[in-house]
């Protein structure tokens, strides 16, 4: 990866959803994750735990944080967030990283592809 002046902002989101409710959370917060790259995110990840399925973690790379405050309180953001309360614990607060290195076989579509593979499978 080469080094680039600017320092890449890493915001992680760790979302404990209620029993019975992750793949309904998942259906209505989707859009607003997707949503992260109109506002100038780089990139963005879910992924869900192994040992316990109703955690679920975002992931969203920024040059400037400020992107994330737009993105975040944004009126399309905020309705998503409002109709997905229901459905997760609180208080969930975003917890900021530096990203120090990075690479990835896999583009975004290969990713999901297998992930829905498994759960095809039991997984």
């Amino acid at each position: 990866m080469p080094i680039r002046p600017e320092v890449d902002q890493v915001c992680i989101i760790d979302w404990h959803v209620h029993p019975f409710r992750a793949d309904r959370w998942f259906e209505i917060w989707l859009p607003a994750a997707e949503r992260a790259l109109a506002f100038g995110a780089t990139s963005w990840t879910i992924t869900r735990s192994i040992e316990d399925p109703l955690a679920f973690r975002q992931t969203i790379v920024w040059r400037d944080r400020a992107d994330f405050e737009r993105y975040w309180a944004s009126d399309e953001v905020s309705a998503i967030r409002q109709d997905a309360l229901k459905y997760y614990n609180k208080p969930m607060l975003p917890a900021w990283h530096t990203l120090v290195a990075a690479d990835s076989a896999l583009t975004p579509v290969e990713a999901g592809e297998e992930a829905l593979a498994g759960e095809a499978n039991g997984g």
